[in-house]
C-alpha cells in the first residue's frame, strides 16, 4: 500500500510539475460521527483540520493529497442494554484524535465543481475520556477508510463535503478492566463538512 501511494505521489509531482499545475491550502471543517454496534451517540459532533495539496494530472483530474487532524467522537455504553445504572457501567465519551492521510481522485466535470473519491489511512495518535467511569476501551493503532464527496472551487476558497467510511474495526475487542462483554465489529461512518482557503497557486 505504501509503495502505491508513493508512487502515484510520485507520477503526480512530475506531471504537475510539466504543466505547472500545483495548489497548496488549508481547511478546517465539522464531522458527523457513528460508530456501528455502539449503543449511543450516533451522529456525533466533532472537528477537523489540515493541509490539502492538488497535482494536476490532466485539465480534468488531479490528484489530491492531505493531511488532517480529525476528531472521531463516541459514546460507548458497557451495557449492551443500556439497562444498567451502576456508576461503573453508564456511558463513557471517548475522543480519538487521529492523523488522517487520505489519497483522493479528483474530477471536474464542470466549471467550479469537483469530485473526490479515494482510500485513506489514519493514525490513532490521542485517546481522551469524559468522567469518571473506570471501564476503559482499547482502541487500535489505525484505520483504513474509503472517501467520496464534492468540492465547489470559489476561487481562492472552497466548500467540501464528503462521506468516510471505515473498512476496520477500530476496537480491539479488549476492556481493560473486564468490565464491557460486548466484542462487536466497531466500524466508523463519518460526514464531513467544512471550508478551506489555497494558499499557493502554480
Amino acid at each position: 500500500m505504501k509503495k502505491i501511494i508513493v508512487s502515484i505521489l510520485v507520477f503526480a509531482f512530475v506531471n504537475a510539475k510539466a504543466q505547472d499545475k500545483f495548489s497548496l491550502g488549508i481547511k478546517v471543517g465539522q464531522n458527523l460521527s457513528t460508530v456501528s454496534n455502539v449503543y449511543v451517540d450516533h451522529n456525533a459532533a466533532s472537528y477537523h483540520v489540515g493541509v490539502v495539496a492538488q497535482f494536476g494530472i490532466t485539465k480534468l483530474i488531479s490528484i489530491v493529497p492531505e493531511i488532517i487532524l480529525s476528531q472521531t467522537k463516541l459514546e460507548a455504553a458497557p451495557d449492551p442494554l443500556g439497562l444498567s445504572v451502576n456508576t461503573i457501567t453508564k456511558p463513557e465519551t471517548y475522543h480519538l484524535n487521529y492523523l488522517a492521510i487520505p489519497i483522493l481522485v479528483q474530477v471536474k466535470p464542470v466549471k467550479g465543481l469537483l469530485f473526490q473519491a479515494g482510500p485513506q489511512y489514519s493514525i490513532l495518535i490521542d485517546q481522551k475520556k469524559d468522567g469518571i467511569e473506570n471501564a476503559t476501551f482499547a482502541f487500535k493503532s489505525g484505520e483504513f477508510a474509503m472517501v467520496a464527496g464534492a468540492k465547489v472551487d470559489l476561487g481562492g476558497f472552497f466548500l467540501y463535503g464528503r462521506y468516510v467510511v471505515g473498512m476496520e474495526n477500530i476496537s480491539t475487542g479488549q476492556q481493560l478492566n473486564n468490565q464491557i462483554t460486548d466484542q462487536s465489529s466497531w466500524k466508523t461512518k463519518q460526514w464531513q463538512l467544512g471550508i478551506g482557503m489555497t494558499l499557493f497557486n502554480f
